[in-house]
């Protein structure tokens, strides 16, 4: 048995959901491992720019590149300043610095000697009116003087090598030139440039990150798609299962189960699921049981009340006649003929007793058309007129035809025994959700807020509450009685 499921957007239905949350999910962790590696890198460059690392790395790998050079032109006499000037005019101080970030290239840079005489500048009066070949003002630059006087004393510390006050300002590089031996500081190198901030770090890696991130998260996406679409076929394909048993529970099947050994929450959904269509299945069995019992009862209750009590006094009458058939004919008639009247009406009770063991009537025709035989066969034997009214008439499943059959034939026992009603009206309303059946006579009425002892108004109520039904029942002394019952249908 399919489930016929309403139609609904492909997005909409539950293995697509799971699956763009698989997908979110990933995308989302993706993203949460990237921003802490991106925090962690940002914390890192935080810390590689107020650590001093830049500025060491930089002075290192220009005395590497450059003092031997510098040497051949600082350990003449006089210092070859046409060759400083020359080899000046050719150098950027950071552009064969082998580091992964470092300053950008700079000019401004300047050679002193080792007596503090300026030798070269890059670009002219970069220092101002200091002059070339004159002693050098150390204070002329603030900053200058600490770090050019460190390297002129050929310190080998190279934290004391450079001056920085905050990231983003200038800083001062010094790079001494030591002679061949390494005995002596024959100059010193000096180079000046905007240190660099997280900004301009941040910068340079930042569309490398960019597009990374969306690659990854590509990646993640389709990858994430892919699994959830292929993860959410078995939980979804178990809920199908599901669907199919409750939909052959709803329709009165209990022997389908669901097939699921698992041990997760499905499973045993299943399984209490199996249990509980099994105990409706005894429930009902057992329904069926006492129904049987509770109708063989009304019965028996029936032949006593009626049947039996007319066989009792036709019996009586025939006693009668037959004490005074000797002596007194015309008075063994009279109670003769009354003895037929009541044989008369125990044959009708008894007939409309049979009648009411007869559901036959539905097993070849619909419900409307079993109640119009059958109220006419009973009006005729009971001497009242029926009407049947029928709006929007439709197949109905068995168990609702069968009740409201069954209180039809009980509501009309009612009128002949009870009411002396010389009309009943029937009217039957079918809807798209609901059947209204309303069964109406002009009969004496009784109080219906009066403890009565009969099995029938017992019997009608305990009929439509089995199939989920509602009954009202208004009556009035002389003014005859009103059955209505409401029974919801199942959407098919």
């Amino acid at each position: 048995m399919k489930v016929r499921l309403p139609q609904t957007s492909r997005f909409q239905q539950l293995r697509w959901k799971l699956t763009l949350t698989y997908t979110g999910v990933t995308i989302a962790a993706l993203l949460t491992v990237e921003i802490i590696l991106l925090s962690l890198f940002v914390i890192g460059l935080i810390s590689l720019i107020n650590s001093g690392y830049l500025p060491e790395q930089l002075i290192d790998a220009a005395s590497t590149s450059y003092s031997p050079i510098l040497r051949n032109y600082l350990a003449q006499t006089p210092p070859d300043q046409e060759g400083i000037d020359a080899w000046l005019e050719h150098v950027g101080f950071a552009s064969s610095i082998n580091i992964p970030l470092t300053f950008e290239a700079t000019d401004e840079v300047f050679v002193v000697g080792r007596d503090g005489r300026l030798l070269a500048v890059k670009p002219p009066g970069l220092l101002g009116s200091a002059g070339v070949n004159q002693p050098l003002d150390f204070k002329i630059i603030p900053g200058l003087a600490k770090p050019l006087q460190a390297a002129l004393a050929g310190e080998e510390d190279i934290k004391q090598l450079y001056s920085l006050a905050n990231p983003g300002d200038h800083v001062i590089l010094t790079v001494p030139v030591w002679d061949t031996n390494h005995k002596q500081v024959l100059g010193a190198l000096v180079a000046m440039g905007r240190y660099p901030t997280l900004l301009d770090l941040f910068g340079e890696v930042l569309p490398i990150l960019a597009v990374s991130l969306l690659i990854f998260t590509l990646v993640a996406g389709i990858a994430g798609t892919l699994y959830g679409f292929l993860a959410a076929r078995s939980p979804v394909n178990r809920l199908h299962q599901l669907a199919d048993a409750t939909l052959a529970w709803s329709q009165g099947d209990f022997t389908v189960i669901v097939d699921d050994s698992s041990r997760d929450e499905l499973g045993q959904l299943a399984q209490r699921l199996n249990d509980m269509a099994q105990q409706l299945q005894q429930l009902i069995d057992t329904r069926s049981e006492l129904a049987l019992v509770e109708e063989r009862n009304r019965l028996a209750r029936d032949l006593h009340d009626s049947a039996k009590q007319l066989a009792f006094a036709a019996a009586a009458q025939m006693n009668a006649a037959r004490s005074l058939l000797q002596h007194d004919p015309q008075a063994a008639y009279v109670h003769i003929e009354e003895a037929e009247r009541l044989t008369k009406e125990l044959r009708l009770e008894l007939s409309n007793l049979i009648g009411q063991l007869r559901p036959a009537l539905l097993e070849d025709k619909s419900l409307t058309a079993a109640v119009r035989e059958y109220t006419a066969d009973y009006a005729k034997r009971n001497t009242f007129l029926t009407q049947v009214h029928v709006e929007g008439e439709r197949s109905l499943p068995v168990e609702i035809e069968q009740t409201v059959f069954r209180i039809i034939q009980e509501a009309l026992a009612n009128v002949a025994r009870h009411s002396h009603a010389d009309k009943v009206k029937i009217v039957l309303v079918y809807s798209r959700v609901k059947l209204t059946c309303t069964i109406d006579d002009n009969g004496v009425g009784f109080d219906p807020h009066k403890k009565h002892h009969g099995y029938g108004l017992r019997s009608m109520e305990e009929r439509v509450n089995a199939i989920g039904g509602e009954i009202s029942i208004e009556s009035l002394l002389e003014q005859g009685t009103s059955i209505s019952l409401t029974i919801p249908i199942p959407v098919q």
